[in-house]
């Protein structure tokens, strides 16, 4: 009777701890304003125009398709060598700033180098009068340094995974944040502006166009990266000896949550054709269509912000996942059987106003789970980090990023190169800005587009069903890591405190 009453004890105060632990806030109002304008403009850029885009490099910059698939799978490869020593090096950084803070500001100066240099690549090849190759050999240095830098430097986007361990701050910082996230309005006002250059109706250079607009937005993301670099903190504490690299190595494999998350992941990815940007461009001369289709779902987007939270509550992560991903299907599979009505001569995938109609009705499905969608793969790469961590001990970020980018680095270099050849080969596909494309290849392209995606987007969703963290273990480990956490700050404290003791 003893016992059980002791035992009722512990489970009471465990559970009051937790309450006032969940009831904290451990982040300061410059912080948190900090955060939500980093997801705001941190990552704002042109969108399906931008350096990495399908119509940057084989329209505005004139690459072609194979030559730079071809080209890829060196820097693919380079990438995995490289990839087990960045890691090693970051899970095993210990500072008295914590183990992410230095990489924050190693990357800083070499960071905004190139992304300067990016914002001119344009006008510099053309005042260099550089020819299709040269532009080639200038745009893969550029990726190799950038890869270099992102590898060896890249640690201090680790820091959005321990500002906080409180998850349920954490979770309520996401939402927000989330909400005034994917600022997509230099993205829409470039594709308006080159909608109305390419259909003749304004004189205007795009790639000067290009160029300005890369530029200014640099500036803004730049500016408010910097000011989280000098705001945010590092508060999950770590274990003070580092885990062997291969102790940390296994544990990616014996963690299920990581291990089918990793899996979905790598389906989900598997997109083999060509680009939906480039049917908007080359197929449709309609760029906008995204934007003018999504303005009926608009207002809906607006409201999942508050319904994402009741079905937080409501049903587990996995379930919210499986949920979004499958209004995605829905809405996709739609687009492409209407567009494939009439055939390749005939066919609805070559008007404008029945394939904006249909893309907007699929649209407003899909944007009853937008804020769903925002938050819960994020949530999931929170989850699955924490479980590794509850059940190991030890949090190895690096290591499981490098692991878990392993399998999407062999997928993208087969598929960089398989979809160029697809593109250029199968498709018969013309680079260049003002190349119109005949109708064997517009209609392969339409196809090519969303058809394998359909495949692989139905595929991604089965791993989910064996997801393992439910909404009880999930309590669970919260409850028990907040305590181990406690108990480690304490016991770091002790340690400090008498160092300096003694030193006194």
């Amino acid at each position: 009777m003893a016992d059980r009453t002791a035992e009722a004890n512990v489970t009471y105060e465990s559970a009051n701890l937790n309450q006032a632990y969940m009831s904290r806030l451990f982040c300061s109002t410059r912080e948190r304003v900090a955060y939500i304008l980093k997801s705001a403009f941190g990552k704002m850029n042109l969108g399906k125009y931008d350096t990495d885009s399908e119509i940057f490099l084989y329209k505005f910059f004139g690459l072609s398709p194979l030559a730079y698939g071809k080209a890829t799978v060196g820097l693919g490869i380079y990438d995995m060598i490289n990839d087990p020593l960045s890691a090693a090096i970051i899970d095993n950084m210990r500072s008295r700033w914590g183990k992410f803070k230095p990489f924050q500001y190693l990357s800083l100066l070499p960071s905004l180098a190139i992304g300067f240099f990016l914002c001119i690549l344009p006008m510099y090849a053309e005042g260099r009068g550089m020819d299709a190759a040269q532009r080639l050999t200038l745009f893969m240095a550029i990726k190799y340094i950038n890869e270099t830098v992102g590898a060896f430097f890249g640690g201090g986007d680790y820091i959005e995974n321990v500002f906080t361990p409180n998850p349920n701050e954490r979770t309520s910082m996401l939402v927000v944040s989330k909400f005034f996230a994917d600022v997509r309005v230099p993205a829409q006002l470039f594709g308006l502006l080159y909608d109305l250059i390419d259909n003749g109706k304004l004189d205007m250079d795009v790639m000067r166009l290009f160029v300005v607009m890369k530029l200014i937005i640099w500036v803004v993301s730049t500016l408010v990266n910097v000011n989280w670099i000098i705001v945010s903190r590092e508060r999950v504490p770590q274990v003070e000896k580092p885990p062997h690299p291969m102790k940390g190595l296994l544990s990616v494999f014996t963690n299920k949550p990581l291990l089918i998350y990793t899996l979905t992941g790598v389906v989900d990815g598997i997109d083999i054709g060509t680009s939906e940007a480039l049917y908007y461009s080359d197929v449709l001369h309609f760029n906008m269509l995204p934007t003018i289709a999504g303005i009926p779902g608009s207002p809906i987007s607006y409201l999942s912000y508050p319904m994402a939270t009741k079905f937080r509550e409501k049903f587990s992560t996995k379930r919210l996942w499986l949920m979004q991903r499958a209004s995605i299907f829905i809405s996709e599979g739609a687009f492409l059987l209407f567009g494939m009505i009439g055939g390749k001569e005939h066919g609805m995938y070559l008007k404008k106003v029945p394939m904006t109609i249909v893309f907007a009705l699929g649209n407003c499905l899909e944007m009853v789970f937008f804020a769903t969608k925002q938050i819960v793969g994020t949530e999931i790469n929170y989850e699955v980090l924490d479980y590794c961590e509850w059940k190991n001990g030890y949090r190895v970020e690096a290591t499981i990023n490098m692991v878990t980018g392993y399998f999407n680095k062999v997928k993208d270099i087969i598929l960089r190169y398989v979809n160029g050849w697809l593109l250029e080969k199968w498709a018969g596909y013309q680079s260049g800005l003002q190349v119109t494309q005949n109708i064997d290849t517009m209609w392969k392209m339409f196809v090519a587009s969303f058809a394998p995606r359909l495949v692989f987007d139905f595929l991604s969703m089965i791993p989910m069903f064996f997801y393992n963290i439910d909404r009880e273990t999930r309590e669970r480990m919260y409850l028990e890591l907040e305590q181990r956490r406690a108990r480690d700050a304490a016991a770091l404290k002790a340690r400090t405190d008498a160092e300096e003791n003694g030193s006194v």
